[in-house]
């Protein structure tokens, strides 16, 4: 279908004039369009192409069930979304049926002006606080879904409304939401191969992710049996020795820098930097000078979280030697080995363990924000370790893995960034 996708040149804004004017002197071409449509698109009004859904539960004991609309799923029911019901009364929610869209003022990262989705559940009802529509059926429903996913319409709120009392709510008359401008193609064959491509692209989203979400749990099965020594016959009766962290690595401090600074002789490591058990370097600050060489990490060194929420603490990374020169901060330790009885990715997979996790987190200092454990008690941690000839046979296994979870992730980040391209340029 991407074969039929054509470039169009677009026209600059209108100004003042009216709707007919407008459309007379100032046509409006997607970026991207399929090929055979050469036509301008209209431009309507939100009011003009919809109607507002009035109708009020009046019985209590209604049988249709809570909807609430997240930025993140869409429309979904209220039970599984909170693991439980939080409406008590629904006398004055509004029933919700299958395809009327749905507008929730709550504002958040995903949707600064708050969701616009539509209900592909059964008949249900949500809160008054919501504003519900239907669109007319003259249009495809599945071209508005996602127009309302993009951000076309984020400049009309932002010049017509306001966050009202509650920082966390987006305030906007019902009467002016109903101005909202928006842009259709005047042939509904063309809506409706918007609406595929896009719904295409949304099921190969999904399916990479349920892929990957499988992939993880395999993965994390494997290293249980891996690291137990359980795999292959190959492995029973290995000898493994016990020791304590402390023994055979150096745990040392990182150093107070201006994790702020834009420049600097040297890199400042941050606690942002440690993401999937990597080293993300466009996320640091700079420090001008080290007093101690030995603060410089080294090829082969594991960077540990110390300060953290409970669920993140613990997470680790090696630093390669793109990494270098590189000093971390005081979020961080350095865990340096001392000896050559265990490699640096064993270690690595090693410490991302379930069972070694939890240890951390059940020796960490649980504070408010924020929990933390200290050197002496991440000294103390006993890990098991067998020789080096089974330790890089495990290591090239997980290599393996890791491989192919990076090959996966990013048919998944380009599909992302195909939607993303879809959304700003098959829309005006």
């Amino acid at each position: 279908m991407t074969d039929d996708l054509m470039k169009s040149s677009g026209s600059g804004d209108a100004g003042n004039s009216t709707h007919a004017d407008e459309q007379r002197l100032y046509p409006k071409y997607p970026k991207v369009r399929f090929r055979g449509f050469d036509e301008p698109w209209k431009k309507v009004k939100l009011g003009e192409i919809s109607e507002k859904i009035t109708q009020k539960n009046n019985n209590s004991c209604s049988q249709f069930p809570v909807l609430t609309n997240s930025a993140e799923y869409g429309i979904v029911y209220q039970k599984d979304f909170f693991d439980k019901n939080i409406a008590i009364n629904t006398d004055n929610y509004y029933v919700v049926h299958t395809e009327d869209f749905v507008y929730n003022p709550r504002i958040s990262k995903q949707a600064p002006y708050g969701p616009i989705r539509v209900n592909h559940l059964k008949t249900g009802v949500m809160s008054p606080l919501y504003y519900i529509f239907k669109i007319k059926d003259d249009f495809n429903i599945g071209f508005f879904e996602f127009l309302f996913i993009g951000n076309k319409w984020h400049k009309f709120m932002y010049q017509n409304g306001d966050s009202g009392a509650r920082s966390d709510r987006y305030a906007i008359k019902d009467k002016v939401f109903n101005k909202l401008p928006i842009y259709i193609p005047q042939k509904i064959e063309e809506q409706k191969l918007i609406f595929e491509i896009n719904h295409k692209i949304n099921s190969l989203l999904y399916l990479q992710q349920r892929k990957l979400e499988l992939e993880n749990k395999l993965k994390k099965q494997i290293a249980f049996y891996l690291y137990s020594f359980t795999l292959t016959p190959n492995f029973k009766h290995i000898e493994v020795k016990n020791k304590k962290l402390g023994d055979i690595v150096d745990i040392s401090n990182g150093i107070m820098g201006d994790s702020q600074k834009k420049s600097g002789n040297f890199k400042l490591t941050r606690i942002e930097t440690i993401s999937n058990g990597k080293i993300d370097l466009s996320r640091t600050g700079y420090i001008d000078q080290v007093s101690d060489e030995k603060k410089f990490l080294e090829v082969g060194d594991i960077l540990y979280s110390n300060i953290n929420s409970l669920t993140h603490i613990g997470k680790n990374a090696i630093v390669k030697e793109k990494h270098l020169p590189l000093v971390h901060g005081i979020n961080l330790f350095r865990l340096h080995i001392t000896n050559n009885q265990i490699t640096p990715n064993y270690l690595h997979g090693l410490l991302n363990l379930p069972k070694y996790k939890w240890w951390v987190k059940s020796h960490a200092n649980p504070a408010v924000n924020q929990a933390s454990i200290n050197k002496t008690e991440l000294s103390s941690l006993v890990i098991k370790y067998p020789d080096l000839d089974i330790q890089n046979q495990i290591n090239n296994i997980n290599y393996s893995f890791a491989q192919y979870w990076d090959i996966q992730y990013s048919k998944k980040e380009s599909l992302c960034q195909l939607k993303q391209f879809l959304l700003q340029n098959l829309f005006i």
